[in-house]
């Protein structure tokens, strides 16, 4: 075989090649996130009903950066009212407390993460509650204002 049919047989086998009929394979799907000791993810809304009317309770799908570590929002909204706590969960499944926005914030004035103690089912970030239960997330609010339960 002569240098140019060499090459022009190497050029089909290449071009053959690259000729596939089957499709690209399909990118692999976004995992999905993990949820929180809340048994929500970051975007979810639940709703509570109470004295002061409803209450939203938000999985704020932002993070924030607070004393060096990213941290999630957890944002309590009645009416105009709005608090909102930071914090982060350990892979082992601690829970810590990084502040309140317009109160406290870790890394400020000397203030340390807080470890959320979950104890009977209840997690309290200060002067508000969160009664859990189980892989159905919060079912019971307390605030200073008083008590709200789960409207779904």
């Amino acid at each position: 075989m002569t240098a140019n049919v060499k090459l022009a047989v190497a050029l089909l086998v290449l071009l053959l090649a690259g000729c596939s009929s089957s499709p690209p394979p399909a990118p692999a799907p976004e995992p999905e996130p993990n949820p929180s000791f809340l048994a929500m993810v970051p975007g979810d809304a639940r709703a509570f009903d109470g004295p002061g009317g409803k209450l939203l309770l938000i999985f704020v799908d932002v993070t924030y950066y607070v004393d060096g570590i990213n941290a999630n929002a957890l944002t309590w909204e009645l009416g105009d009212d709005v608090t909102s706590d930071l914090f982060v969960e350990d892979d082992d499944g601690t829970v810590w407390w990084y502040g309140r926005r317009g109160s406290w914030r870790a890394g400020q004035k000397g203030e340390e993460p807080r470890e959320v103690k979950i104890v009977d089912h209840r997690a309290r970030f200060g002067d508000r509650v969160i009664t859990l239960s189980g892989d159905d997330g919060p079912v019971r609010l307390e605030t200073p204002d008083g008590v709200y339960t789960s409207t779904g």
